[in-house]
């Protein structure tokens, strides 16, 4: 009975059930910032607005002149001009966008000498097909970027280009084929340098039809990996067989061989943890609220370490009290009555080491959040379409969604950038680099 109603309270409070899953008035706490205020607008802040243009950017100006006195409604034909600084009011608006049809004419000569038809070669880098390198480039956007399901994106697309920019199904599958291929390298380079990083944070989630999508990010790149498998020869295929550096994970046993000294294990995953344990009452909600504790010290020493107060060293002295009392918690736990207690603490004794790497390195973080904030973007996108079904579909994912989240993160234009990587390929070019210096 007891195990029964934990199941009811579960949320994603105290659980990885995501937000959407719970249920209408669900306790929520109100989001507060670092200093214990609410989140938005203090009282009293100065709003921002949009800067005006400056005037090369502006395309188009029209001017307006009074009439009449808006006071007394006396004329002001003739009246002087140029007196007063005039009122600027910038709008921001869009061209009718139509999709432009290029044609090239292709001649034929018949030779005088032998006779043979020759007809002239389409101009290097022209594609084959009815469908030019940005009207593909915006195609993979629309699906690999914005989440678009293929038919709303070919709709989007004659919505916002016109009817010339229609293509089929099957046409749009091709393109996605071509765009892969032109993100081939961009998705090496990727991979080269998540596994040559002294940080990554790695996290996996269910991509449909038996395959497991995984990422691994740093602070500059974002690489993403489909794979049939949830195994430690999957986390292998992701950073490398012997990954130098320190992984920041959850707790899933694929990752435990990595050296433990080298792994950081996620502390807001452990707060959920904490959480449910607590919400359990009972025996368990010992458990919940040492392991609460624990999370209350770490994330206020982090949050002060964030703003320059505690180094490194100092952090890790300061928390010591706070993992001392953990571990004999935890110990003493190993023997609760209520079984899901007592197998996070079994849990947690084996893996003990691996929750302080954060108060050892500079540079790791004692959340997973970074690699949960990357594949969230998947997770919708898969909710929309249900995953890829066939290898072509797979490579596309996984390329286009290690670039396009790269490429968001640095701020880059990512219509520009597989539009040039798409020219580069019927080029015969290199693909513009991903990282730049």
């Amino acid at each position: 009975m007891r195990e029964l109603e934990a199941r009811l309270k579960l949320d994603s409070r105290n659980s990885s059930k995501p937000p959407s899953s719970d249920p209408p008035g669900a306790r929520r706490k109100p989001a507060r910032g670092p200093g214990g205020r609410k989140a938005g607008g203090q009282p009293g802040h100065k709003g921002n607005s949009r800067p005006a243009f400056a005037p090369e950017d502006v395309d188009r100006t029209e001017e307006a002149h009074p009439k009449c006195c808006h006071l007394c409604g006396g004329s002001l034909r003739g009246a002087a001009r140029g007196v007063l600084d005039p009122v600027r009011h910038q709008m921001v608006d869009l061209p009718v966008a139509l999709a432009e049809v290029m044609e090239y004419v292709l001649h034929r000569v018949l030779c005088p000498r032998c006779g043979v038809v020759t007809t002239a070669p389409l101009p290097h880098g022209t594609p084959s097909g009815v469908v030019g390198p940005r009207l593909q480039a915006v195609f993979a956007l629309l699906v690999g970027r914005f989440r678009l399901s293929r038919r709303e994106a070919l709709e989007a697309v004659v919505s916002l280009f016109g009817p010339k920019a229609e293509v089929s199904l099957g046409t749009l599958s091709a393109l996605e084929g071509r765009t892969s291929a032109a993100l081939g390298t961009p998705w090496e380079e990727a991979k080269a340098a998540v596994r040559a990083s002294a940080v990554a944070h790695a996290d996996e989630t269910s991509y449909g039809r038996a395959r497991w999508l995984w990422t691994a990010c740093t602070s500059v790149v974002s690489f993403f990996l489909l794979d049939p498998n949830r195994s430690r020869a999957a986390s292998q295929r992701l950073l490398g067989e012997d990954f130098p550096g320190v992984i920041v994970t959850d707790r899933w046993a694929s990752y435990d061989h990595h050296p433990p000294q080298r792994r950081q294990l996620c502390w807001a995953h452990l707060k959920r943890n904490g959480q449910e344990l607590l919400d359990r009452g009972g025996p368990a909600a010992r458990v919940g609220r040492a392991v609460l504790r624990a999370v209350d010290a770490v994330f206020s020493a982090w949050e002060k370490h964030g703003a320059g107060r505690l180094t490194v060293p100092s952090m890790a002295r300061r928390l010591a009290p706070a993992r001392r009392e953990l571990l004999h918690a935890l110990r003493r736990g190993r023997t609760n009555a209520d079984r899901k207690a007592a197998a996070l603490c079994n849990d947690l004794l084996k893996r003990f080491v691996s929750l302080w790497t954060f108060a050892r390195r500079p540079g790791v973080e004692p959340t997973n959040n970074l690699a949960e904030r990357e594949i969230r973007p998947a997770v919708l996108w898969r909710k929309g379409c249900f995953g890829a079904s066939c290898d072509a579909g797979r490579r596309f994912t996984e390329r286009i969604l290690t670039v396009a989240r790269t490429l968001r993160r640095h701020g880059r234009d990512i219509l520009a950038y597989l539009e040039a990587a798409i020219r580069a390929r019927l080029a015969g070019t290199p693909a513009p680099r991903l990282l730049t210096a």
